[in-house]
């Protein structure tokens, strides 16, 4: 079975092309591209295509003609995402606005003074997530997997796709762990997607759109060490330029785990119900890891 290695597809030829079109031709017009772009990938994308077919089939009960129509969406829809990161961080990306839904819950853990965890997952732009947290003037700090290509990020900084965040990149020797706890002592916010793991990782197993499914230990297990804060963010796009940034209302770790995974559980399943053609996991994300 395929299982999600840590690195991401792409080069810096396609990544050329599109901003080339985004600086000549705007954001809505480089979008038609993109639909041209997707549709290819749709054609030809082999086991992402299959896992993502998947998914819609046996996991959220669509017909196979519903399915395909979601997965076409989707691909289109992770080039747009891609795009939308890059277009704001060039600052060509003035068409795009937001709409906010439990922002003031997220602003009053941030300014607590206490520091906190904020989990996400890869359903819609975690990017302009990444945004929108910048906003709240507290220091940031996204725990990630160093997965991009060399040649990509090099890239993508020269024409000044940069975070503005600080990275804490997971490491093998566990030092990443020292880094999350020094952070989270000086009272700032950290960032995590939780809904993938390496091969070789610790997970906890919890039902998720009614199969059993491996989550990441890890993040779980720091904020219930800690008993710290937490909430989860998710931002989906609603419309051609619009997103949906999404908080839910904080809560502190009280030594359940379990408890932890599964309120991340609940509003995962709640965010893909509502915007099924925005889940960017391509892999067997219900593979057993043993």
């Amino acid at each position: 079975m395929a299982s999600w290695t840590g690195r991401s597809k792409g080069n810096v030829l396609g990544y050329k092309i599109v901003v080339g079109s985004l600086r000549i031709f705007g954001l809505s017009n480089t979008y038609i591209l993109l639909r041209i772009i997707s549709f290819y990938y749709y054609l030809f994308a082999g086991e992402p295509k299959l896992h993502i077919l998947d998914f819609y089939q046996n996991h959220m009960g669509f017909s196979l003609r519903k399915s395909k129509a979601l997965c076409k969406a989707n691909f289109f829809l992770l080039a747009q995402s891609i795009l939308d990161k890059i277009a704001l961080a060039m600052e060509l990306g003035s068409d795009i606005f937001y709409r906010q839904k439990g922002e003031d819950q997220l602003i009053r853990m941030a300014k607590s003074g206490q520091g906190g965890f904020v989990f996400s997952a890869h359903v819609g732009n975690w990017d302009i997530a990444g945004n929108l947290l910048q906003n709240l003037d507290v220091p940031l700090n996204v725990v990630m997997f160093e997965n991009e290509e060399e040649k990509i990020n090099s890239y993508l900084e020269k024409i000044g796709s940069k975070p503005g965040f600080n990275i804490i990149p997971i490491k093998e020797d566990m030092s990443h762990l020292v880094k999350i706890y020094k952070h989270y002592k000086q009272k700032e916010l950290i960032c995590i997607n939780a809904d993938r793991f390496l091969p070789g990782s610790k997970t906890i197993v919890a039902n998720f759109l009614n199969s059993k499914a491996h989550f990441p230990e890890g993040p779980f297990s720091i904020v219930n060490k800690l008993k710290a804060e937490y909430t989860f963010i998710f931002a989906v796009k609603h419309s051609k330029f619009g997103y949906e940034f999404s908080a839910t209302k904080p809560a502190k770790a009280e030594g359940k785990i379990q408890e932890i995974v599964e309120n991340y559980v609940t509003a995962l399943e709640e965010k893909v119900k509502q915007y099924p053609e925005q889940w960017f996991n391509y892999y067997d994300f219900y593979q057993d890891p043993s």
